[in-house]
């Protein structure tokens, strides 16, 4: 069964032939749907902090289920959401400047005028802040157009 597999996953390879690629416009679990791997989007910044969100203080939107750590922080978010939602739909914004759709750790994030940007790796975070925020910001704003062109 094994050499089965292994020669379809070559022989997909060398005709390219691969799965198509479902893009959701929120990166979100795969078991519960959670946004932000289940961290409240507003804590970033009301608290300055990554901090989970409980399954009592829930909200949904676009296709995701967003939790928080408390009522307050539900209801701002429920209020405006897109002012608290993470930038290009939560996923990693080092990525997303190059081309690239990837996971974030919900622990390593900035804000930067007013906005919420989360990445997968402190790494992408450092690039950023060497490169050029604002150029990277650029960078992944068109990226971003591009998939949510193609969705």
């Amino acid at each position: 069964m094994l050499r089965f597999f292994c020669a379809t996953v070559t022989l997909m390879f060398l005709t390219g032939v691969t799965t198509a690629f479902a893009f959701d416009e929120v990166n979100k679990t795969t078991i519960r749907g959670l946004a932000v791997d289940g961290y409240d989007s507003v804590a970033y910044f009301s608290k300055k902090d990554a901090t989970g969100g409980q399954g009592t203080y829930i909200f949904e939107w676009k296709g995701a289920t967003w939790r928080f750590a408390d009522a307050d922080s539900r209801d701002q978010f429920a209020a405006s959401p897109t002012a608290y939602a993470p930038q290009y739909g939560g996923y990693c914004s080092n990525q997303m400047s190059l081309g690239n759709i990837s996971d974030i750790d919900p622990g390593v994030w900035l804000i930067h005028d007013g906005k919420l940007f989360l990445f997968g790796h402190q790494a992408g975070k450092d690039r950023w802040e060497k490169t050029g925020i604002e150029a990277r910001i650029a960078d992944a704003d068109h990226y971003w157009q591009d998939f949510l062109a193609e969705k």
